[in-house]
């Protein structure tokens, strides 16, 4: 009994691991029959998968050419227009085609930066490559009498620095006769360097964000074919067409900039010096969408003029022209890396604020809008008005978006909470009767609060106390705010009383004589080097002279003292009845040139005596 029941036993164990083995070899089979047992192609139906796989090769390769080009897209992100102060739209439209920009600024300065990463890259070749697989056709062989259907196809993509692998599956069934075929995996594999171009053009951005090394050859390149700052020998007004010398400057930073390079030797002007395997081309086209401003100037024309030849400060042989010119630039470059003969490019905006390269912080902005005042984002932002006293006020409050200005309204009893469109550094104007305008410099792209302090306006009286003074003497005093624009310009003694709140300012006075000085005709010959070469490339010049003829003249009012001094008006002695006392020491009239060049160099030194009495 007991030897029975032992077989059984036996028996059953037996049974038992037959049947797990036959549960794990079935679960091999789901598991690893692609790999293991994948059944081999029919010889009647090769050359059908050879043919998809041929074209499934051409549409990868077709699709790598369009992301190369493109900045690492085949869908743009979705458009986003500029405006007349950034022309930037979210694309650089070069030969036909819309590039997004990896980093630019819209309508309403919010960056904008489009950096694809690897795996959108990918994802967008593998989309792509799934919408095309469906015109794959197979023509040759309906003729031959084969029954070919495709199914849905699902399709991974593999980026490596010198290859794309990609992975299709997709039910390939295929019939002639009564041979039948389903093939489901599909791998092709194209040799590229989309990989290592993507990996260099992302080291080459974060390069320039960090350095700002094309924004700095753009400022070398302004300073060198436009007039900035600097001075002339002459005593004639110096004139310049400000739309000749942007095309002027649109002409050289297309030149200078498709000279810059990747290699050469470290002290090379041109080498770009970034530490990264591929070769670096930079384009620029002055029909490309830019903008050019120059100030100070209310015209095309700007002028500068002469020092020297004005009543009383006609030193002759020492009149010169300064000048100083404040430039915002902003165009497009197209960045463009080779390897191998494959180019991937990607457009960056170039920006030039006072004359300076701008530096713009890099973020991802999805939705913006140039019409500022009716269409924009809103952020709700309270907005307190009060005086020195930290009492509140009434104003009339905008916001000013660059070319957009919007009007908010009033504050009740010193406060307003309105929406306001949203912007990067906007700018909140505030106008009080009696107080001088705040302007006060505001990002909008959240819900906030600010409060604005407003300065009265007082008016003031002006003495002036010349020291030896004689009659007949007249005075230009000049008071300049060192806080804002605010400028004050009055002929004394014609004019005593000004308008000034408290502040920091810089005084200026000049004492004229009602005497004569004669100077004889004279000539003077100026050289200056100036650019030349072949397309105006940066570092080639040569000289050119010039012979200016300065006529005899006779100055009827000449310079007798003067001086500057840096002040701090405080409320309370504005507000008080004091004068504004302004004390300078005279100097003997000048009889000569020599007596007046002394006297003019002693009132740029001399400080003035400033007092409330």
């Amino acid at each position: 009994m007991d030897k029975r029941r032992g077989n059984i036993k036996g028996q059953v164990t037996i049974f038992v691991i037959i049947a797990i083995m036959i549960i794990v070899l079935g679960t091999s089979y789901f598991i690893f029959k692609d790999t293991f047992f994948q059944e081999k192609i029919p010889p009647t139906f090769e050359p059908v998968e050879a043919q998809f796989l041929n074209c499934l090769q051409e549409k990868t390769e077709t699709g790598i050419k369009i992301i190369e080009s493109k900045g690492g897209y085949i869908e743009n992100p979705p458009f986003i227009p500029g405006s007349s102060y950034m022309p930037f739209s979210s694309e650089l439209e070069f030969l036909g085609i819309g590039i997004p920009y990896w980093h630019s600024i819209s309508g309403n300065n919010l960056p904008i930066n489009q950096v694809p990463t690897i795996d959108e890259i990918q994802g967008q070749l593998a989309n792509y490559l799934d919408r095309e697989i469906q015109n794959c056709g197979f023509y040759s062989f309906s003729q031959e009498e084969y029954l070919i259907k495709k199914g849905v196809p699902k399709t991974e993509v593999l980026i490596k620095d010198q290859s794309v692998k990609v992975f299709t599956k997709m039910d390939l069934s295929m019939q002639k006769g009564t041979e039948v075929s389903i093939v489901k995996d599909h791998q092709v594999e194209i040799n590229s360097e989309l990989g290592s171009l993507y990996k260099n053009a992302v080291e080459f951005y974060n390069f320039e964000n960090k350095n700002m090394v094309l924004e700095n050859y753009s400022v070398d390149i302004l300073r060198t074919y436009a007039p900035v700052d600097g001075f002339d020998l002459s005593c004639s007004p110096k004139i310049w067409n400000a739309n000749i010398i942007f095309d002027t400057l649109k002409n050289a930073t297309e030149a200078n900039f498709i000279t810059l390079k990747n290699s050469g030797e470290k002290s090379d002007y041109f080498n770009l010096e970034i530490p990264i395997d591929s070769n670096v081309r930079i384009l620029n086209s002055k029909d490309w969408p830019s903008t050019y401003e120059v100030e100070p100037a209310n015209s095309p024309v700007l002028v500068a003029k002469p020092i020297g030849n004005q009543p009383g400060l006609g030193i002759l042989g020492f009149c010169y022209v300064p000048y100083h010119f404040v430039y915002n630039l902003r165009y497009p470059v197209l960045v463009q890396l080779s390897q191998k003969g494959e180019i991937f490019q990607f457009p960056l905006s170039i920006t030039i604020e006072g004359n300076l390269a701008k530096k713009v912080e890099v973020e991802t902005i999805s939705d913006t809008n140039v019409n500022l005042c009716d269409e924009s984002p809103t952020s709700v932002v309270t907005v307190n008005l009060v005086n020195s006293n930290g009492n509140p006020i009434n104003g009339n409050i905008s916001y000013n978006c660059f070319e957009s200005s919007c009007n908010l309204g009033e504050t009740k009893n010193g406060k307003i909470i309105e929406e306001f469109p949203q912007c990067a550094n906007g700018k909140i104007i505030v106008n009080s009767e009696g107080y001088k305008e705040n302007s006060h410099i505001f990002s909008t792209v959240q819900n906030s609060s600010t409060t604005i302090t407003m300065d009265r306006i007082y008016e003031k009286e002006i003495l002036l106390n010349i020291k030896n003074n004689l009659k007949n003497e007249k005075a230009i005093i000049t008071i300049n705010s060192k806080d804002s624009s605010e400028y004050h310009t009055i002929v004394y003694p014609e004019e005593k009383k000004i308008l000034l709140s408290p502040g920091n300012y810089n005084i200026q006075v000049y004492v004229y004589d009602n005497s004569s000085i004669k100077f004889e005709a004279t000539t003077i010959r100026q050289c200056v080097d100036v650019p030349s070469g072949i397309f105006g490339v940066i570092g080639v010049t040569h000289e050119e002279c010039s012979t200016i003829n300065i006529p005899e003249e006779n100055i009827t009012n000449v310079l007798v003292t003067g001086g500057n001094y840096d002040a701090f008006f405080l409320e309370g002695d504005l507000k008080s009845n004091k004068i504004l006392k302004i004390s300078v020491e005279r100097y003997n009239t000048p009889k000569s040139l020599q007596e007046l060049q002394i006297i003019y160099t002693l009132v740029e030194a001399k400080n003035l005596e400033v007092e409330f009495v």
